[in-house]
């Protein structure tokens, strides 16, 4: 029992409750004044990011800038994606870079970091990306 009390054992579980609790269901669909927002959210390049039913919400601790670039932490295949978007905490995840034009450049409304994760034969990408405040 000694080891549940080991400051890794904590950090773990800690960052494990914190994962879990950040991969909550995209689009608060009791915030219906946003419908409009996410429907109309582009990239630089002009394309539409999709509604927000999409985006996952990212808690702080799953991006960063690094340099001039964000960084975000997505799981790492569409299932994965499917499973953290259903509140599932055991997803594998990577850092993936967000592409300049996928930045959204608008303010924030939703108040929460959002990104549309795309999966490809290459693996995982970003399509649009909101950034948080990171207070």
């Amino acid at each position: 029992m000694a080891h549940l009390r080991s400051p890794v054992f904590r950090s773990l579980f800690a960052v494990v409750l914190i994962v879990w609790a950040g991969a909550v269901v995209a689009h608060d669909h009791n915030r219906a004044d946003l419908s409009n927002w996410f429907e109309k959210l582009h990239d630089r390049k002009g394309d539409l990011c999709c509604d927000g039913s999409e985006a996952m919400h990212l808690p702080e601790v799953d991006w960063e800038i690094n340099g001039n670039r964000y960084r975000v932490r997505v799981p790492t295949t569409p299932g994965g994606f499917q499973r953290a978007m259903a509140g599932a905490a055991n997803v594998e995840t990577e850092w993936v870079y967000v592409p300049d034009e996928a930045v959204i450049d608008e303010p924030n409304r939703a108040n929460v970091t959002l990104v549309w994760p795309l999966y490809g034969p290459t693996g995982v990408s970003v399509r649009c990306f909101v950034p948080g405040t990171m207070t």
